[in-house]
């Protein structure tokens, strides 16, 4: 899991790979779903969590 800390030290485009890199684990995630029938939740929670404090960050910068 990525603390808001260290999300404020990343410019924004560090950022935005970030979020192009967990976007993907969250696809490689769902397809290992499908294949094993078995899914950690946590694990997708914690993706999403990720995502959603970057983009917060993201929106910060371009409004602020």
């Amino acid at each position: 899991m990525i603390q808001m800390e260290e999300i404020k030290k990343l410019d924004t485009v560090e950022i935005e790979n970030k979020v192009t890199e967990l976007k993907d684990s969250l696809l490689k995630a769902k397809i290992s779903k499908l294949n094993q029938g078995e899914f950690d939740t946590n694990t997708y929670k914690k993706i999403k969590k990720d995502i959603a404090r970057c983009m917060t960050e993201i929106n910060s910068r371009i409004k602020g």
